[in-house]
């Protein structure tokens, strides 16, 4: 069985620190998710997070305690989880894109979508992370 796990929390990180700590979130998150063959995606705006993850389900609810537990983020709200019926995210233990000041307010309306309209907002987000891994650099 493949699960699904999906959030949209608040940054806590400090603007002039971000950066450095998104990198830092990026080198320790893809080897620990390859190791327990996780995929996803991560998406920063600067002020909120999304990430969507999908593997075995130990896999998943071994990450998502540790990320419930992480300081660097508050009001983590799942919008989705449970059983996924395929991969969005095959090749990528995680698709990130790095931050875009551009793309921060298309990020919003598809979080704030994700968070209102139900699955509807939730496909339309992960969509818009699949466009991401494919464009972007992992």
């Amino acid at each position: 069985m493949l699960a699904r796990w999906s959030y949209i929390s608040t940054s806590q990180l400090d603007a002039t620190q971000a950066e450095k700590h998104m990198e830092e979130i990026v080198q320790v998150s893809i080897p620990r998710n390859r190791s327990l063959e996780v995929t996803g995606a991560l998406l920063f705006t600067g002020n909120r997070f999304a990430q969507y993850l999908e593997g075995e389900p130990a896999a998943i609810e071994n990450l998502k305690a540790s990320i419930l537990r992480d300081r660097r983020h508050r009001e983590v709200q799942t919008i989705a989880s449970g059983e996924a019926p395929h991969r969005h995210f095959v090749t990528w233990s995680l698709a990130y894109a790095g931050p875009s000041h551009f793309v921060s307010d298309i990020i919003e309306r598809a979080l704030n979508d994700a968070l209102e309209k139900g699955d509807e907002g939730f496909e339309a987000l992960v969509q818009m992370m699949s466009e991401f891994s494919i464009r972007g650099r992992g």
